[in-house]
């Protein structure tokens, strides 16, 4: 299993690849914004994208759809420390398949992410 861990945070990437290294993911990559993340999915095929929805000027909200249109099989995580109900709502409508909460669900989200992996077409 592929997946790109998108967070302008290098600690929080760096804890979530342990995570998913743990869980099983084979190959983990990380990006420290939303540019590096397209430039990414351009050239590689991921089964997982899992982002913070606030990253500076292009934000998360913004790069769910862009992600979901250059791979749409992959999976969709918003993990962020902003985790209000409107912000779920949001990024459930912009295309993301799980939203959690950065400070209560860190480590839920990478399991969720490993379970539910896409099968390739």
């Amino acid at each position: 299993m592929r997946v790109l861990v998108v967070d302008d945070s290098a600690p929080v990437r760096k804890r979530l690849r342990a995570l998913l290294d743990e869980l099983g993911a084979v190959e983990v990559s990380e990006a420290a914004d939303a540019h590096e993340a397209l430039a990414f999915l351009d050239s590689t095929q991921v089964d997982a994208v899992l982002l913070d929805m606030h990253m500076g000027p292009y934000d998360g909200l913004k790069l769910i759809g862009d992600v979901k249109q250059r791979a749409r099989t992959a999976i969709v995580a918003v993990l962020t420390n902003d985790a209000s109900e409107a912000h779920r709502h949001e990024c459930l409508m912009r295309g993301a398949d799980f939203f959690f909460d950065k400070s209560r669900q860190f480590e839920r989200a990478a399991e969720v992410v490993v379970r539910f992996r896409p099968t390739r077409a």
